[in-house]
């Protein structure tokens, strides 16, 4: 990838001709009830509607996403329909992606506030399609193999490392600070769209054309995103000029550590996250795909689960949206034991449709959480750190997720599938319940 030109280089004007000014909020409409607060909330999705690139933003994540709902299946199912591979096996392919993926999250807020935000998430996506699509072909034309699939994830977890700290500083760089945790709810909703309308189609798809099929739409649908973030045409440095982009990789982690580690909640959240994601990942990659295998009807079962998934996360955006609390990291926490239920729900083998609506109301915890987090970060750290900050967040929560998915595939061998997904049932409540028990967390006020 290539280098930025420093933000010395530039002058205040180049920055200035680079970003349009942002749209003037119009003033609040002074109504009461839900006619008022329906009236508000149209009005502030004119104003996101009417800055051109949110509008691009957009629509790369609803693309995206038709391929990340499809994704998933395909590659579980594809590995576990190889000959002579199991669950161990599907450990070892999604362990391979998780690992760089955290290794380099720290490097990837660094890169990202150094060589450009929408450059590098333009560029990762682009890249990420063509390693995608040699899974795919390989897939389709007999030659898939899991040493194959692994070097393929390890380098695709690499992408993934410098994708998203580039991405969580991104929206406070399109749009103004009162209307942020609207854009991230709408944003939300149409990542949701696209993930559901792939999840719909793609248990279908793996069961009638094969894997291979779903990977090339995912495959697809990265690299269409990714031409659509380049377009947005960001600087590549963030604010006034400063001497930072001068100092080095290791003083830049340093002032993201003293940013990250001096708000207590943040740790607190991240530190509980490490465990629920330790057992999500678990769960969702490797422990339900071989129930889902062993005990439902497979690739079609395990759709209708994350169709489900997806519904219920276009229904936690648009609550999101429309309610903005006075606690927003009580509310964020408060509604994330719904994941825990649905993990529990599947190890006990409950009927298909409670499955289906445990996992529609983990998509609404799980949304209604990263609109009420993000905005909290977003209005609370600064923004020219908010990379860095952000991939901190990303690697202390993700730091336990490959010791997850590598313990699940012996895991499901020695205890069943199910015995196994009740345990990091277990673990994921427990997780979710710790950070309530700090004041700070139960009484942060929204700042917008």
């Amino acid at each position: 990838m290539c280098a930025s030109m420093s933000i010395t280089e530039r002058s205040s004007a180049y920055v200035a001709m680079r970003i349009p000014p942002r749209p003037r909020l119009t003033p609040p409409i002074k109504s009461s009830g839900r006619a008022g607060m329906e009236s508000r909330v149209l009005e502030e999705l004119r104003e996101l509607l009417r800055i051109p690139r949110y509008r691009l933003l957009l629509a790369a994540r609803f693309v995206s996403n038709i391929g990340n709902g499809m994704a998933p299946i395909a590659l579980a199912f594809g590995v576990l329909s190889l000959d002579g591979a199991d669950a161990g096996s599907l450990s070892l392919v999604t362990t391979a992606q998780m690992i760089p993926l955290v290794a380099f999250l720290l490097i990837g807020g660094v890169a990202a506030d150094r060589f450009g935000r929408s450059q590098l998430v333009g560029s990762t996506d682009i890249i990420g399609s063509f390693v995608v699509a040699v899974s795919a072909i390989a897939f389709l034309t007999g030659n898939a193999s899991i040493p194959l699939l692994c070097v393929n994830g390890f380098i695709f977890g690499v992408l993934n490392a410098l994708w998203y700290p580039a991405f969580s500083g991104l929206m406070p760089m399109i749009v103004p600070g009162p209307l942020l945790q609207g854009a991230n709810s709408i944003l939300g909703l149409g990542a949701n769209v696209g993930f559901t309308l792939g999840a719909s189609i793609a248990g279908f798809i793996v069961s009638a054309a094969g894997p291979g099929w779903g990977l090339l739409g995912d495959a697809g649908s990265f690299l269409i995103a990714g031409v659509l973030v380049l377009s947005l045409r960001l600087p590549k440095s963030f604010g006034e000029n400063t001497d930072e982009d001068r100092s080095s990789m290791i003083t830049q982690l340093r002032v993201g550590w003293k940013e990250f580690s001096s708000r207590r909640w943040i740790v607190l959240i991240v530190g509980a996250f490490a465990f629920y994601h330790l057992a999500f990942e678990a769960f969702i990659a490797v422990l339900a795909p071989v129930h889902m295998k062993e005990d439902f009807d497979g690739a079609r079962a395990m759709g209708t689960m994350m169709f489900g998934f997806g519904l219920g996360s276009i229904l936690g955006t648009g609550l999101a949206f429309r309610f903005k609390p006075r606690r927003p990291l009580l509310i964020a926490v408060g509604v994330m034991p719904m994941g825990a239920a649905w993990m529990l729900a599947t190890g006990l083998s409950a009927p298909l449709w409670v499955l289906f609506l445990t996992a529609a109301g983990t998509g609404v915890a799980i949304d209604v959480m990263y609109a009420n987090w993000m905005t909290t970060l977003q209005t609370n750290v600064p923004e020219e750190a908010l990379s860095r900050v952000g991939s901190y967040d990303a690697f202390g929560s993700l730091a336990f997720a490959p010791i997850g998915l590598l313990v699940a595939g012996p895991l499901a061998h020695a205890l069943g599938a199910s015995a196994s997904i009740i345990i990091v049932g277990t673990i994921a409540l427990i997780a979710v319940l710790a950070p309530l028990m700090s004041g700070e967390v139960r009484h942060l006020q929204r700042t917008h």
